[in-house]
């Protein structure tokens, strides 16, 4: 009897353990498209369907696959101009949004257009605004953000001039119907001050960070948060204590279900050249404009973990990256630590210089955000000319409560660097809700092994077996995957030099 409960046992463990590591690989046609002519970004899944966005030199593309990632169609969009210099989506269950910029005769314009599952155009292209740059090169100049509920888009620019910022906000519905408009002039010192992305609540509401230097070259030494109410002109700052400390890298998460506004950021106790002491976390409550704030200073044991090697400066590599919001308040955060090294030269990487200088720093008339973890051009680093060596190691998760104590850390060991380009390192997630799966490239006698590991809500640390592949040759880019259901995702991968898009379901 004893002998037959072992053996059930086993049983039991091993179909528990082939249903984990059971994972089932898709992947879409490959088409001659080099991967290092091409940008893309995987919008999801949209009806049956799963859409992915291409620009291919001047050929701005939707291609669009079925459940089974068999190709319905890889069409050129012929009704947008060929040379855009910005795009965003936002998606929604049957139909998404394409916000895209373009320039003519020394105009940047900004337009929309809705589309179908099937990549189809069903309306006409909106008119969102226009804006005279003269001869002026580079980026955009407007952002695009959007509520959690996808119901609020906004669309805004900032224009520095002669000591004055002009921002200018439009609000619109999912038909493209604007909600509401402002505009601002405020003093303002580009030597010495930043402005955070904006981010817009479910309610409408706006809210973003100003950030103020004592000099050019130190820290942040002043905070204060921006806020606007949805059909209201005015903007209102109100300023944080931070109690003589000094912070960079301010985070914006809005928590629509707790009706707040959750700001994380590394604190030094040094203005400029200190290392960083731990985390500041600041709680804004929407209805009462009620202000709570806390340090938590990293202690000894994380320090070991994070870099045992270099003890004192463990977490001055470390950037914030993710913040998932938990029902009673509290938050998880994620930070990853990055570095970069120019190969040939002795220019010392600087995380001063990485964070507020391009493309946070404000060296021109008009701003146009973008994470240093770049979302549109993918493969932008076969452009450069001198030779980079790029490091994204080890991923720290951490956990905070409703009254920002720090519940618990984990911290997910890993080390990867590249030449030149960095599309193969760095992680995605999958979140399917009981956990948080970390998905990485490890090499293993100059193969690619995709690790797959996970934290729970209690911050408990799993390995799951690594990614398995039936077929050889194909190189992932975890990073640039897309979650596309509760544990479905789609990762890019190159084959032999071109594109592909995998389905993989866990």
């Amino acid at each position: 009897m004893k002998r037959n409960k072992i053996f059930i046992c086993s049983i039991i463990s091993l179909v528990i353990f082939s249903s984990v590591a059971a994972q089932k690989i898709t992947y879409s046609v490959r088409h001659n498209e080099s991967a290092r002519e091409t940008n893309f970004e995987i919008l999801g899944k949209v009806g049956p369907n799963y859409i992915v966005f291409k620009n291919i030199a001047w050929r701005n593309i939707i291609q669009v696959f079925d459940k089974d990632m068999r190709e319905l169609s890889n069409e050129r969009m012929k009704y947008i101009p060929e040379k855009i210099i910005n795009v965003d989506f936002v998606t929604y269950a049957d139909d998404f949004l394409m916000i895209y910029q373009h320039k003519a005769n020394g105009i940047v314009v900004c337009d929309a257009v809705k589309l179908n599952a099937k990549g189809e155009k069903i309306s006409e292209i909106v008119r969102i605004d226009t804006t005279r740059v003269g001869t002026r090169s580079g980026s955009g100049v407007y952002n695009t953000t959007f509520s959690e509920d996808k119901q609020r888009i906004l669309i805004y620019k900032i224009q520095n001039k002669e000591q004055e910022l002009t921002l200018v906000t439009k609000q619109y519905n999912p038909s493209l119907q604007m909600l509401d408009s402002t505009r601002s002039v405020v003093e303002f010192d580009n030597r010495r001050e930043a402005f955070s992305p904006i981010q817009i609540a479910n309610d409408g509401s706006i809210f973003l960070t100003r950030e103020i230097k004592k000099n050019n070259r130190e820290n942040v030494s002043q905070l204060e948060i921006v806020t606007n109410v949805f059909k209201s002109n005015t903007f209102k700052a109100t300023p944080i204590d931070l109690q003589n400390k000094f912070i960079d890298d301010i985070q914006i998460k809005v928590d629509n279900r707790n009706n707040s506004y959750i700001l994380n950021a590394f604190y030094f106790e040094d203005k400029r050249g200190g290392s960083i002491e731990g985390l500041y976390s600041v709680f804004v409550d929407k209805s009462t404009e009620r202000i709570r704030f806390k340090f938590n200073r990293f202690d000894d044991t994380l320090r070991t973990k994070i870099n045992p090697s270099q003890y004192r400066t463990a977490f001055d590599n470390l950037f914030l990256k993710n913040t998932f919001v938990r029902r009673d308040g509290g938050f998880v955060l994620i930070a990853e630590d990055f570095a970069s090294q120019s190969i040939g030269n002795f220019n010392n990487w600087n995380r001063w210089d990485y964070l507020y200088g391009s493309p946070f720093g404000f060296n021109d008339d008009f701003y146009n955000w973008n994470s240093p973890f770049n979302r549109y051009n993918r493969f932008n680093s076969f452009n450069n000319t001198n030779s980079t060596r790029y490091y994204y190691d080890n991923i720290l998760v951490v956990s905070f409560d409703s009254s920002l104590n720090l519940n618990w850390s984990n911290v997910i060991l890993k080390k990867q660097s590249d030449d030149d380009d960095d599309s193969y390192l760095s992680y995605g997630t999958m979140n399917v809700g009981s956990e948080v799966n970390f998905l990485y490239i490890e090499k293993e006698k100059n193969a690619q092994i995709i690790s797959n590991q996970s934290i729970s809500t209690y911050g408990k640390l799993y390995r799951y077996p690594t990614l398995k592949s039936r077929e050889a040759g194909y190189m992932f880019m975890p990073r640039l995957s897309k979650q596309v259901g509760l544990k479905e995702i789609i990762m890019p991968a190159v084959y032999r030099g071109n594109v592909s898009f995998a389905k993989i379901e866990f």
